[in-house]
């Protein structure tokens, strides 16, 4: 199956395997396959795997499943698909759990219609980065331009839509990178402030202690994704800010 985005959002599916000749998109993205046979797709400059094909067939059967549409769609990469009780944490709201593990900013981005829009939200709650940032070759502008190119997807689709920015997190095992997470995590907000569609959340007090260093308390084994209790810290500063969000999208309909 071949994959093709134009200037809306548009899927077409051939039956025909991808060969290891080049694609191109109406968007400029070009798809390829590497060595080993697995999809790439590559966009100004800017290469990442498309290795998400078992999530969206899971997704496409959630929503055969489930046909209610409206709600909202928590989507990003592992710290949503982690968030276990992220359901009864947000009840009675209308919410879905789309998070892919493992995903970057141009993955959620190529991604939005079968894992997001399929939905049809009112509000998309958004963590991505944690994927990008700790890449060398990957700067804060390169994060936010996906950032921007999956909002306006979101908003191609119904401008109404309300999206919620969720920081991105400090971490041990990725505390060097964290002054380039604080950026990015500047840049989010400043974007957020411009469109009173968009909201931010900062995550960051609720993993670190006192004295600004991350508490290894709160994450598994790896130090990078958070144990299951750790989430209702989350919950405290997500879900007035999601429920505000909700009520503004429900106001301008």
């Amino acid at each position: 199956m071949v994959e093709f985005r134009g200037f809306g959002i548009l899927t077409c599916c051939l039956a025909a395997q991808l060969s290891a000749a080049l694609w191109a998109t109406p968007s400029g993205v070009q798809i390829t396959e590497d060595p080993k046979g697995a999809r790439v797709g590559r966009h100004e400059g800017r290469a990442f795997a498309l290795a998400y094909e078992a999530d969206m067939e899971r997704f496409a059967r959630e929503d055969a499943a489930d046909r209610r549409t409206g709600g909202v769609v928590f989507t990003g990469s592992s710290s949503i698909v982690g968030w276990k009780t992220l359901l009864r944490d947000m009840a009675p709201l209308p919410v879905v759990n789309r998070g892919f593990g493992g995903a970057t900013s141009p993955q959620l981005w190529w991604y939005a219609d079968r894992a997001v829009l399929t939905r049809k939200p009112r509000v998309v709650v958004v963590y991505v980065g944690d994927n990008d940032l700790c890449q060398a070759s990957v700067t804060v502008g390169n994060y936010m331009k996906y950032i921007r190119l999956f909002r306006d997807c979101v908003w191609q689709a119904d401008a109404r839509t309300r999206l919620v920015f969720l920081s991105n997190k400090p971490s041990p095992s990725r505390w060097e990178w964290w002054p380039k997470y604080q950026e990015a995590n500047r840049r989010l907000e400043r974007m957020c402030s411009r469109d009173p569609r968009l909201s931010f959340v900062d995550l960051s007090a609720t993993l670190l202690d006192a004295s600004g260093q991350p508490r290894p308390e709160l994450f598994l084994e790896d130090m990078l994704h958070l144990r299951p209790e750790t989430y209702a810290r989350w919950v405290k500063v997500v879900r007035p800010v999601v429920e505000r969000a909700w009520r503004e999208a429900l106001a301008a309909e």
